[in-house]
């Protein structure tokens, strides 16, 4: 932590001596601090993407309609367009909503299943 906080006042002190102010000394210490973050989150494969944009597209594959989902999922209908938009975050819905996808495509389809296991 030390060398970060010397580096730091190493760059304070040599964006001084170029005659900035402090005000604009913090502004360009956020930036290279966004910059750095930006980076770190564009770079790292590992974060996994929601699955809730993908959900959307099988049941629209399937052509299935969102209040019909929601229904039979016993979930408002807003609580699911936010999960398959991204915008919200439910491990418990996700799994249930697939579940729920696939029996649904069984039930459409039950000589895929068969052919399937052969």
């Amino acid at each position: 932590m030390a060398y970060i906080a010397r580096r730091t006042m190493a760059y304070i002190a040599r964006r001084t001596a170029e005659g900035l102010s402090d005000r604009d000394i913090v502004r360009c210490l956020k930036r290279r601090v966004a910059n750095a973050i930006f980076a770190l989150l564009t770079q790292n494969p590992t974060i996994a993407l929601p699955i809730g944009p993908r959900l959307r597209q099988r049941r629209q594959t399937r052509g299935i309609v969102l209040t019909e989902a929601a229904k039979q999922l016993d979930v408002p209908y807003q609580r699911l367009r936010r999960l398959e938009i991204g915008q919200r975050a439910d491990t418990n819905l996700e799994v249930a909503f697939s579940a729920w996808l696939d029996d649904k495509t069984q039930q459409i389809n039950p000589e895929q299943k068969v052919a399937c296991h052969r």
